[in-house]
């Protein structure tokens, strides 16, 4: 049973997925932070990389966009008939042949549509491509190419085999069109509405590319809102709950013209309690900030992320009798396995994933495991590529993702630890502090304040102020401690008593 929650505050948008009340995707759009994929830009070659094989394109936005060679298209949208005879008219560069040099397909200054495939992330700016592609409904419309494509995700061989007739029969020469998984089941009619409204958007595009000077926005790909109605809002889907007015009314006005049937199942949610709140989908956002997650059979499952990858590791959570070792063991990596498809999906990780299960002996049930896993992965719209597990009981797979995962984008590195998970303890800070003292004696003489967090201060005063004599004695320094909770636990600062004067960084 699945659920699309949607709440819309002044600035920001957030979509829950639920499938049997349980949160697996979450989507956040924001005013400053608006998605980039899918836009189409009339851009300009600013530099070329030799080394990379790339080139990075101006489009207007403050990072320049990425365009490696193997995202260059080999054919022109704009090379038909009519544009050939007019020499004024827009081009697009094309590959001649794999594995060519990106200096012999553009050059500097050279005009190019691009599409975006990928959000900036971090420091780096937006990926981008010269395949351009117009996502409808039911099918997506690929300008200059020639191939039919019909959605993995349609497995009826008849089913697919009449989607790609119907097709066949309505698309014009040199468009290339793929069969949204959406459109099983539907008639060539509704098939046709859909690609007549897609070419007219692609005729603007080419119109608005002939006249516009590089730089400028060609094409912007739908909202978070209604991107998810076209994308995912299906017979699946048992209810859409939308707590805006405003948007509840465009939701219904679109859903009635391209599938009447589903407009009752859009609610409007009328409270003045959030929907969030309402529906406990907070607290499952809040859960996705730690670093373990619980199991009902007692395990857990822990998931670290680092630049190279994210790895995650099952655990047991309690010994069992060898009686029964196996079959819990099996009972725990299954349920990790459904966990892991979820976690995957809520925090959108991407990149090399490795899984660490619970060995097992028997063969059976590791090629269960293994069956399970792909199974609950396919619920994934990422695409993935796993391999087999290893004898270590590890998985290692891909998963693609186009924008930076869901919890780098709503949180900060921690300015304590920098993404360490972990800081120096009260301990560890007397320590530090003694090292100071260290490089301090001789050259300090007197009396200096020592302002740090309670905590710190709770350490150094422990004992009847012990250690404060000790230190005393043996540097030839007095110490006064401050406790200042403003501070830092992992810091402290040090004041001359006389002079007022700060000289923690002087030794």
């Amino acid at each position: 049973m699945i659920k699309i929650i949607v709440n819309v505050q002044l600035h920001e948008r957030r979509v829950a997925i639920l499938e049997d009340g349980k949160l697996v995707e979450l989507r956040i759009e924001r005013s400053d932070q608006r998605r980039t994929v899918g836009n189409i830009y009339k851009g300009v070659v600013e530099n070329i990389v030799t080394s990379l094989n790339a080139s990075f394109i101006d489009i207007g936005l403050p990072k320049r966009a990425f365009l490696h060679v193997s995202d260059i298209a080999r054919y022109d949208p704009f090379a038909d008939a009519e544009t050939e005879e007019d020499e004024d008219s827009f081009h697009q560069p094309r590959l001649r042949s794999y594995g060519s040099q990106i200096q012999k397909v553009l050059k500097k200054g050279q005009e190019v549509l691009v599409q975006i495939i990928k959000d900036p992330i971090g420091t780096k700016g937006a990926r981008c491509a010269t395949e351009l592609s117009i996502p409808g409904r039911y099918i997506v419309l690929i300008p200059g190419a020639q191939n039919i494509g019909v959605s993995r995700r349609i497995r009826d061989r008849s089913e697919r085999a009449r989607l790609r007739k119907a097709i066949s029969d309505l698309k014009p020469n040199g468009f290339g069109v793929i069969v949204r998984t959406i459109a099983r089941g539907l008639s060539a009619d509704v098939l046709a509405q859909d690609l007549e409204n897609l070419l007219g958007v692609w005729d603007k595009i080419r119109k608005r590319a002939q006249v516009l000077p590089p730089g400028s926005l060609l094409f912007r790909d739908e909202g978070l809102i209604p991107a998810l109605v076209r994308d995912q809002f299906s017979d699946e889907v048992e209810k859409f709950i939308i707590d805006s007015e405003k948007e509840y009314k465009k939701v219904v006005e679109y859903v009635e013209q391209v599938a009447p049937s589903l407009a009752e199942r859009v609610e409007l949610f009328r409270s003045s309690k959030s929907i969030f709140d309402k529906l406990a989908i907070e607290k499952q956002i809040d859960l996705m900030f730690r670093r373990s997650v619980r199991l009902p059979s007692g395990g857990e499952i822990v998931i670290d992320q680092t630049e190279a990858l994210v790895a995650i590791d099952v655990n047991s959570g309690k010994s069992f009798r060898k009686k029964e070792y196996e079959d819990m063991i099996l009972r725990v990596n299954l349920e990790a396995a459904e966990e892991i498809a979820r976690q995957l999906r809520l925090r959108d990780l991407g990149g090399i994933i490795v899984v660490d299960f619970i060995d097992m002996e028997s063969s059976e049930n590791i090629s269960k495991l293994e069956r399970e896993f792909k199974e609950f992965m396919k619920r994934d719209r990422a695409h993935m590529r796993i391999l087999p597990m290893n004898d270590f009981a590890m998985v290692i797979f891909t998963r693609k993702r186009v924008q930076q995962s869901l919890l780098s984008r709503i949180t900060d590195e921690c300015p304590i630890c920098h993404g360490l998970g972990a800081i120096y303890s009260p301990s560890t800070m007397v320590a530090n502090l003694e090292r100071w003292l260290i490089r301090a004696k001789g050259k300090f003489k007197g009396e200096a304040m020592i302002l740090t967090h309670p905590s710190i201060a709770e350490e150094l005063l422990s004992d009847g102020g012990d250690r404060i004599a000790d230190f005393k004695e043996a540097y030839a320094i007095e110490l006064t401690v401050f406790a200042d909770a403003a501070m830092l636990p992992n810091s402290f600062r040090l004041i001359d008593a006389k002079t007022g004067e700060d000289i923690t960084d002087k030794f």
